[in-house]
């Protein structure tokens, strides 16, 4: 995968999770006509299940569940009905659980008693990711920071890497830099060479203020999406592990 920006805006989300401000009630729209995405997200401390239903893909309307409608989940010990949550642009279904260990499974069922229908979709965590570096405090401009992790030998996943550095411009206002890319997991090891960011070279920064940056790897495993929904529905794993927070000097 190449470098790319990685934005939070909904625009540039919009082929992850999906994004629309419109919505229906899932009373009036047919099985097949939901678009699922579902995902099992999980720090190594606690895990988070969100569920998306959108109208016939993931940019289309959101579709929040109607009286008889409901999302459960079970991961490990647990099982839970999933609870509406509405922010700006998303209407999702969402729960948390204790479960955090390699190969835990999520099963996740979407009930409808008008249609008696139970449509069933698993995938199982990947292993946690433990981090053992960037530890310094400070890195310069031109400095190479090396990332390295646990190597695992996990079937059926890939690891990503993303960096981001919040700086500062010379109006006061915050400028984000920031990539994502796919790396091996074999070695351990990842370099990242802060001279080839050209984006800390802007001449809008102010070069006398530090760069806050993250270091952040997701280890990510596809599951089996039950095939009565929509054609591209998904259902997702994530490991996910965060650097300490590091400055980057610009002079």
């Amino acid at each position: 995968m190449k470098r790319a920006s990685v934005l939070s805006s909904c625009i540039a989300l919009a082929s992850l999770i999906g994004c629309s401000t419109e919505s229906t009630q899932s009373d009036v729209v047919k099985t097949e006509g939901i678009w699922a995405d579902i995902r099992v997200t999980s720090n190594g401390e606690g895990s988070r299940v969100v569920t998306e239903f959108n109208l016939n893909s993931s940019s289309g309307a959101n579709v929040i569940l109607s009286d008889g409608d409901s999302v459960r989940a079970t991961l490990g010990n647990e099982r839970k009905i999933l609870v509406k949550d509405h922010d700006l642009f998303d209407v999702d279904y969402q729960g948390y659980f204790t479960a955090t260990a390699k190969n835990s499974e999520l099963t996740l069922e979407f009930i409808r008693d008008k249609e008696n229908e139970k449509l069933t979709s698993r995938v199982k965590l990947p292993a946690p990711i433990k981090l053992y570096a960037p530890v310094s405090e400070q890195f310069n401009r031109n400095d190479d920071i090396l990332v390295e992790w646990r190597e695992e030998s996990d079937i059926n996943t890939k690891l990503f890497l993303e960096f981001k550095s919040f700086c500062t411009k010379t109006t006061g206002d915050s400028s984000l830099i920031s990539f994502e890319s796919e790396i091996l997991e074999s070695g351990g090891q990842y370099k990242i060479l802060l001279s080839e960011l050209t984006g800390f070279d802007d001449d809008a920064l102010d070069k006398t203020k530090p760069c806050d940056t993250t270091v952040t790897l997701f280890r990510t495993r596809k599951g089996a999406i039950d095939t009565k929904f929509k054609s591209g529905s998904r259902i997702n794993a994530i490991q996910e592990k965060q650097s300490e927070k590091f400055q980057i000097t610009l002079n």
